[in-house]
């Protein structure tokens, strides 16, 4: 059941409704069997697995509250970690593994037609695990008590609107929200409804738009390199509008259930400067890594050396979080090695823009360098990846790029109108007037409708892009 689904616009006010009319003590389990009857309209018996890193958390959290040994304390964590990030290698590491060792031997002359069954991955693995693990780290560490209760531990781990793409929430922020007795005010209603629309807007107006497009030039065996730099500059549009919107309507979602979600994106590509860019972009996931891999590794409090060989590490995994393939994992690099060089300018003085001339080419120049890393992130292969870069690098034909990207101008229009649009997304506040609301919400509803009558009418939909990580 995917949030841009007929299924999930009736699926949600449902549960709204329910939960709204339901006491108190009842509110947890049916917010834990909608989340599990979520869960299960992608796969039913993966359900077993997300029950099983729930219940590895929960009796992983209990031990390390009751056990006092030192040691023994450091078993529970590392036999948590083991078993979480044992079943996340497994799904979604295990062919890369094979594929690498296989590789590496024949490399030295060794025969190795090693081959592993399809393995499926469950959707929002990544996302579940690290939000479990988040909360052994934190009862580990003492920063919060043990949740005793395993119907509401259950629903932190598995609460739909965030379960298959996060945002990846904490358990000091969610957890006692979802405990508390909660009303439902006008407020929340009003605010969970224009992030919906402002999610719905970003996905599909203007994500599906440019994904078709993208995905046509990246299918193309020779592409030109204009039409290549188009694609990629529509990708890094597609990927932000994508998971962005599917941030807002998980936040809207929660909202309107009286749950507050933290905010995962905030105007990324703004950023000054690459640190900037990564403290605004997939917020929750930049943070988990900063907390329970950087700092511990000593972040900027060892020497310039250690923080740059954590920087690096950080940024590794944070490619190989996106996905079994290199080119995921080269991305993660690029990154790495951008804020490393970031990081000595800064520490030789040589970055530090006073002026609003020299802000501005800060972020024309993070833009640029983000924008070219997507190539790495959307390349199928690390040759695809080095092809499109000499293509985009070389003379172009803007003839034949032009008749590539398959745009006439009425696409141009509605790009053009869907992103000048987009600053009406900003207006749906509480301190927009009410008359200015209701104008500003019939427009998007009106324009969300056409674009998705259009998509269904020409089969151009496309899964969320975080869905696969």
């Amino acid at each position: 059941m995917s949030f841009d689904s007929l299924a999930y616009l009736l699926f949600l006010p449902a549960v709204a409704l329910v939960h709204a009319v339901l006491p108190h003590r009842f509110r947890w389990a049916w917010l834990l069997l909608m989340s599990m009857v979520f869960y299960a309209s992608w796969n039913a018996p993966l359900t077993l697995l997300l029950l099983l890193v729930i219940g590895v958390a929960y009796g992983a959290g209990l031990l390390l509250e009751r056990v006092k040994s030192v040691s023994l304390r450091r078993a529970v964590l590392w036999g948590a970690l083991l078993i979480c990030l044992g079943l996340l290698l497994y799904f979604k590491y295990a062919s890369l593994l094979v594929r690498t060792a296989s590789g590496l031997l024949r490399l030295f002359g060794a025969r190795a037609d090693w081959s592993l069954w399809d393995i499926l991955l469950p959707i929002g693995i990544s996302f579940y695990t690290f939000q479990a693990l988040s909360y052994v780290f934190d009862v580990y560490r003492g920063k919060i008590p043990a949740e005793r209760h395993p119907g509401c531990f259950a629903l932190y781990i598995s609460f739909f609107p965030q379960l298959v793409a996060g945002p990846i929430e904490r358990a000091d922020a969610l957890l006692p929200q979802l405990k508390a007795e909660r009303r439902v005010t006008q407020d929340d209603v009003r605010a969970g409804l224009s992030m919906l629309l402002s999610g719905y807007f970003r996905k599909i107006v203007l994500a599906d738009f440019c994904g078709a497009i993208v995905d046509r030039i990246y299918a193309l065996p020779d592409p030109d390199g204009g039409a290549a730099l188009v694609a990629t500059v529509l990708f890094g549009v597609q990927i932000y509008c994508d998971f962005a919107g599917y941030s807002e309507i998980a936040r809207g979602s929660a909202r309107l259930l009286g749950v507050r979600l933290m905010q995962n994106f905030d105007r990324p590509y703004l950023a000054p400067d690459i640190r900037a860019f990564w403290r605004r972009w997939h917020i929750s996931l930049s943070k988990w890594l900063s907390d329970y891999v950087y700092v511990p590794l000593g972040g900027s409090k060892k020497g310039l050396t250690r923080q740059l060989l954590a920087t690096l590490l950080v940024f590794f995994l944070s490619g190989l979080w996106h996905g079994a393939n290199e080119t995921f994992v080269v991305w993660g690099l690029f990154h790495g090695v951008l804020l490393c060089a970031y990081l000595m300018l800064r520490r030789a003085g040589l970055h530090d823009p006073k002026t609003r001339a020299g802000k501005a080419l800060g972020v024309l120049i993070t833009y640029t360098l983000v924008t070219l890393g997507w190539v790495f992130f959307r390349a199928q292969t690390m040759p695809q990846a080095f092809d499109l870069f000499a293509r985009i690098f070389s003379p172009w034909d803007p003839s034949l790029g032009f008749e590539q990207l398959g745009i006439g101008s009425m696409e141009i229009i509605r790009l053009l109108l869907s992103l000048v649009a987009c600053p009406l997304l900003l207006r749906l506040n509480a301190e927009q007037s009410g008359r200015q609301r209701d104008l500003t919400c019939v427009f998007l509803v009106l324009v969300i409708a056409l674009a998705w009558w259009v998509r269904i009418d020409s089969n151009a939909a496309s899964a969320f892009i975080y869905f696969q990580f």
